[in-house]
C-alpha cells in the first residue's frame, strides 16, 4: 500500500501515462496542475490534470485490521483509502490564426487522452509511480459529474475562459497507517474447576 506520498504518487502516474501514450505531445505538454494557471512556457500547456477533490473510501476504509506480524508482534491500524477526482482539460495550442483548426486540434486532443485513459482503467505494478508501484491497483473512469458542477469549478479561475474538460474518478487509493499496536501475546492462562450439585449450587 502507499505511503504519505500516495496522491502525489497517483498524479505522477496518470500524467506518465498520457506522455507515454500520446505521441503528438512533448512530455512539457501536460501538467499536474490547475487549468486556469499561466504556465512558465506561457500558459501553452496542452493538457492539464487538476486534482479538485479527495474523499475517503466509506466501503473499503471501515475493513478488518491487517493482520499481525508474526515476528514483532505489532499489529498496524487500518489503512485509509481514498476516492480521488481529477478534472482533465484540452488547452488549444497557441500562435497561428485559425480559430477552427485550433479548437479541431483541441479537440481531438482530449479524445485521445479520454481514449488512453479508458484502455487503462486499471493501473497497477509498473503503471503506479513511487510507494504505489507493484503492489496496488487503481481504477480510472469518468465520474458522472453534472455540468454544472464542472462549471462550479472553473468558477475558481476568474481569469480563465472555460475549456473542455472531463472529470474523472481515480479510486481506491490505499494509504498506510503509521499507528501501530502491539499486541500481548497470553502466556499463562489459570482455570477454575467449580462442580455443581442437581440442584444447581456450588459443593463445597
Amino acid at each position: 500500500m502507499g505511503d504519505a506520498d500516495a496522491i502525489a504518487d497517483v498524479g505522477v502516474s496518470l500524467v506518465e501515462l498520457l506522455e507515454d501514450r500520446i505521441e503528438r505531445l512533448d512530455r512539457s505538454d501536460i501538467a499536474l496542475t490547475t487549468p486556469g494557471l499561466h504556465g512558465e512556457r506561457g500558459n501553452d500547456w496542452r493538457l492539464t490534470l487538476y486534482l479538485y477533490d479527495v474523499s475517503e473510501n466509506d466501503h473499503l476504509s471501515g475493513g478488518e485490521r491487517p493482520a499481525e506480524d508474526p515476528m514483532t508482534g505489532v499489529t498496524p491500524d487500518r489503512p485509509i483509502f481514498l476516492d480521488l477526482r481529477y478534472l482533465l482539460t484540452a488547452h488549444p495550442a497557441t500562435g497561428g490564426t485559425d480559430g477552427t483548426k485550433k479548437t479541431k486540434e483541441q479537440h481531438e486532443l482530449l479524445g485521445r487522452a479520454i481514449q488512453v485513459l479508458r484502455d487503462n482503467a486499471v493501473l497497477q505494478d509498473s503503471e503506479l509511480s513511487g510507494s504505489l508501484a507493484g503492489e496496488d491497483e487503481v481504477r480510472v473512469s469518468i465520474e458522472r459529474e453534472s455540468f454544472d458542477a464542472v462549471i462550479n469549478i472553473w468558477n475558481t479561475f476568474p481569469d480563465a475562459a472555460y475549456r473542455p474538460s472531463v472529470s474523472y474518478l481515480v479510486s481506491p487509493v490505499a494509504m498506510d497507517s503509521t499507528r501501530e499496536r502491539q499486541v500481548q501475546r497470553v502466556v499463562q492462562r489459570d482455570v477454575e474447576e467449580r462442580e455443581l450439585t442437581q440442584g444447581g449450587s456450588d459443593r463445597e
